[in-house]
């Protein structure tokens, strides 16, 4: 805990360390998903992390080479550790089977495991900032025409594509994306621990592929492999010095014809819910990978104690990706999928976005957004085309027949609602993630429900945001719940139904009014025939704004009158009941 906390203030002094004039500085690489510190650096506060050099061979696996360079720049578990990785409690809380998505400017991403990263040296796997070509000290004449020795050479003066993932251990350079900007932490398979069990045995193991579903109950005949490991855990340290033997993991899946894809991940798992990762990289790109086992012997003798096969990644330097018991191997694609998100952004100040919202923020590469949350959240959504402005589909998103008298205006909205739509389905089409901003928690009256009458709602991901009603009961300082009943309501429908404010009052509950105050004469009517006239009220101006806020308290019979003496005709939230006394 002490170190994640450490690592969190190094994180805010380094961020803090840069002058506000970079604050208009373009973003050049952002952090997000299971992180506690979502991180948007641009270069100067890259170059401000420890470097690290590796030289990388470009050559890929289809034998296309991109030339030799030194790579200088920030080791990826740097990045890591500066954004706080970690899971919420209630899980299995090891870091084992998490996944790391690395996307690049142009739509393309890969996957790595955490072992590879966070259990080898971290100058194996870096981000570079930049490059430099290693030019070959002879000719090429004497044993190559130029018509093949030229376009080699030519590829050493190209420019290299910066930041650049550079993961110095893989054979082939299939991963080393160019023009990295964004890198998300992702949980594949989320898993909770399983029952604690006197003698940890599974009698079989299932590999899950998309292609189909195989049980062995003993390894197959493949070729076999023997390893010599250390087992040093990061909690109990040296445990231990063996020689296994078994079968290659990546044999294994090979012979059950797994597809090769960079988006890959194989969860590893175990009766007692431990679990651990590969990824399809580090088993296939990696000289490594083929030392990677499923071992069925241990020093000669089979393995019955903590059996019958176990996983071993003997190169790792920690031996927490081991798993006893192996009972499954499940394939996982992380292949880019666009999403939609409606994100909640806060009722007021920036300070009150969540860290979700950054994180989700930052897998949408296009906006729907309105201007003044454009103007607000600037800062945030630098670098994102913005698609429109939804308050432009209509200043009431709301469809109903009270909502237009004429049907020809329902009608003309409606059909600029549905325009408005096939825009965003367009962009999602084309394999980009959109995101549509809305104040405070967009499911409290949220301004983007015209967009659920147009969309799948399996495809819709809403993201939580801080409603006035959280930042207006704060500003009360009272404990709106004392009576045990809290009612949320527009003007629209307390004027429809003005019963359900005397039923509200019956029980001495709490009545809060959002969108009241265009039509407060009316809505403290119905109101005032149902609370008596001394109950508290009080209405909450600008909530959520620091410099803004403002709380009107009066008895109900004398907040009209209160009220009269402010201009503000929009943002209030009314709070009314015996609760604030």
């Amino acid at each position: 805990m002490m170190r994640k906390l450490a690592l969190l203030l190094a994180g805010l002094a380094l961020l803090a360390a840069v002058p506000a004039a970079a604050q208009d500085k373009p973003v050049l690489l952002t952090v997000s998903g299971l992180v506690k510190q979502p991180l948007r650096l641009d270069a100067e506060q890259l170059a401000r992390l420890a470097p690290a050099t590796v030289k990388l061979n470009d050559i890929n696996s289809e034998g296309d080479f991109g030339g030799v360079f030194w790579l200088r720049g920030v080791p990826l578990r740097s990045l890591l550790e500066l954004a706080v990785v970690d899971k919420e409690a209630g899980g299995f809380n090891k870091l084992t089977d998490l996944a790391i998505l690395v996307h690049s400017r142009d739509g393309r991403q890969v996957a790595l495991s955490w072992g590879e990263v966070f259990h080898r040296n971290p100058a194996e796997t870096i981000i570079a900032l930049s490059s430099s070509p290693v030019m070959p000290h002879k000719s090429c004449q004497a044993c190559h025409q130029p018509d093949v020795y030229q376009p080699w050479l030519s590829q050493l003066q190209r420019t290299v594509g910066i930041p650049k993932l550079a993961v110095a251990g893989d054979f082939y350079s299939d991963r080393s994306l160019e023009g990295v900007d964004r890198i998300e932490v992702v949980w594949p398979m989320p898993a909770q621990w399983g029952p604690k069990q006197d003698k940890l045995f599974s009698p079989s193991l299932v590999v899950q592929l998309p292609g189909g579903r195989q049980e062995y109950k003993s390894l197959p005949a493949l070729p076999q492999q023997q390893v010599q490991a250390l087992q040093v855990g990061e909690g109990k340290g040296f445990h231990g010095h063996y020689r296994l033997r078994g079968v290659a993991l990546r044999d294994l899946l090979a012979h059950q014809k797994v597809k090769a894809d960079l988006n890959s991940v194989f969860v590893v798992s175990a009766p007692d819910g431990y679990q651990s990762l590969a990824s399809y990289g580090e088993l296939f790109l990696r000289p490594a990978g083929a030392r990677i086992i499923l071992a069925d012997r241990k020093d000669n003798k089979p393995i019955e104690a903590g059996g019958r096969f176990e996983l071993v990644f003997p190169d790792d330097l920690w031996a927490d990706r081991w798993v006893k018991a192996v009972s499954r191997v499940q394939a996982v694609s992380l292949a880019p999928k666009a999403r939609l998100f409606v994100i909640g952004m806060g009722c007021g100040d920036t300070s009150l976005l969540t860290l979700d919202a950054l994180s989700r923020l930052a897998q949408a590469e296009v906006l729907v957004a309105p201007k003044d949350i454009e103007k607000r959240f600037a800062f945030y959504l630098r670098g994102k085309q913005v698609l429109f402005d939804p308050m432009a589909v209509g200043k009431k998103p709301f469809t109903a027949p009270g909502t237009h008298k004429k049907v020809a205006d329902r009608q003309r909205l409606r059909a600029e609602q549905a325009a408005a739509a096939e825009r965003i389905k367009k962009v999602l089409a084309s394999g980009k993630s959109v995101a549509v901003l809305d104040w405070g928690d967009p499911m409290v009256y949220g301004s983007w429900r015209w967009l659920a009458d147009f969309v799948p709602q399996e495809q819709l991901t809403i993201v939580p945001g801080l409603s006035a009603f959280n930042a207006g009961s704060a500003a009360l300082k009272r404990d709106i719940t004392c009576r045990g009943a809290v009612a949320i309501s527009d003007p629209f429908t307390l004027l429809k139904d003005p019963g359900l404010a005397k039923q509200l009052a019956a029980k001495n509950a709490t009545l809060v009014v959002f969108m009241g105050l265009p039509k407060l004469k009316q809505v403290l009517g119905v109101v005032e025939r149902a609370y008596p006239p001394q109950t508290p009220a009080a209405v909450v101006l600008r909530a959520g704004y620091a410099q803004a806020q403002r709380v009107v308290r009066a008895p109900l019979q004398d907040l009209a009158a209160e009220l009269a003496k402010i201009k503000e005709g929009w943002l209030g939230v009314i709070f009314v009941g015996p609760c604030l006394r």
